[in-house]
């Protein structure tokens, strides 16, 4: 995993003066867009699109203070859709404007390129278990989005500093939000829908273009229900892993095994990840104490032998 965390890192510096494509660093990183997001974050302390609006503007000073270059050349340049946006950026992080740098000749702050030194260690306090399971249809609400581009995120954040991987996925959370503010919950219990071992779900699967599809609910019975949407769940064998936490920190305890997975447990298992979807379980609980436990259901095949 380091190498592809290293190789992600070589292909943002190499497109720091070009679009950078989500769907292209999940390739290199061999995982979800979401997954690298958490995982870097985690690993980091700050998203993904922070270090590249970071990079950006470390090279942008340079260019404000060696050149003779106009204002609003670099901010296109470097990926700001207006001179307003870029200067805001630039003053966030530098403290000065471009116009005041450059005539003053103030210093400028510098965030040079990240390096990772990463050491694995055992896995035994990690609970999982493999299951194999037939397909089956989750009942509830389905809708499709579109996560945002890292020239989108990075316009948008400008006049703060964008320390959440939740950042480049906002809108895909704010359907997740719009979801349970939909009574959801309420229907569910209603129908009786909640049961063990599915309890409420929430289901994402990638497809390309940053598409996501999105689903919430539980697993369906015998009966129809009008008022419900319903996604059909693949059959395959899922790698089952147990987070714990209160669901309302920042530090989302799903990051943590995320990071904790990808970094640990696949390279030393003999599994290898099927990147198209994901599914969360959440079981009865408080989810705002330190001892709730949630379940990430990962897709995954036995690898070949050597």
């Amino acid at each position: 995993m380091l190498s592809r965390i290293k190789g992600v890192i070589d292909y943002v510096e190499q497109n720091l003066l070009n679009d950078i494509d989500y769907d292209e660093i999940a390739k290199i990183a061999y995982c979800s867009r979401n997954q690298f997001a958490r995982v870097f974050s985690y690993i980091t302390g700050i998203s993904l699109s922070e270090y590249i609006r970071r990079r950006r503007l470390t090279l942008a000073g340079l260019d404000v203070l060696a050149s003779n270059e106009k204002v609003i050349n670099i901010a296109f340049k470097y990926g700001y859709n207006s001179p307003d946006s870029f200067t805001r950026a630039f003053q966030n992080m530098h403290g000065v404007t471009p116009t005041l740098a450059r005539t003053k000749g103030l210093s400028l702050k510098s965030y040079t390129r990240i390096s990772f030194k990463i050491s694995v260690e055992g896995v035994s306090n990690m609970k999982y278990r493999i299951v194999e399971k037939e397909s089956f249809n989750l009942v509830g609400v389905v809708s499709t989005c579109k996560s945002k581009t890292i020239n989108e995120v990075l316009n948008e954040t400008t006049g703060k500093q964008a320390i959440s991987w939740k950042e480049a996925m906002k809108e895909e959370w704010q359907i997740w939000d719009e979801f349970l503010g939909k009574d959801i919950d309420k229907k569910l219990a209603k129908y009786k829908l909640y049961r063990s071992p599915m309890w409420q779900m929430g289901f994402t699967k990638y497809n390309k273009n940053c598409q996501s599809v999105i689903a919430i609910g539980a697993e369906q019975d015998e009966n129809h229900y009008d008022d419900l949407q319903t996604c059909k769940i693949p059959a395959g064998i899922w790698a089952v892993f147990t987070a714990k936490g209160k669901l309302t920190d920042n530090l989302h305890p799903i990051s943590a095994v995320w990071a904790k997975i990808t970094t640990e447990w696949l390279p030393n298992s003999n599994y290898e990840q099927i990147l198209d979807y994901e599914l969360l379980v959440f079981p009865p609980g408080n989810t705002s104490c330190d001892n709730y436990e949630c379940e990430l259901w990962m897709p995954v095949r036995k690898t070949k032998p050597q």
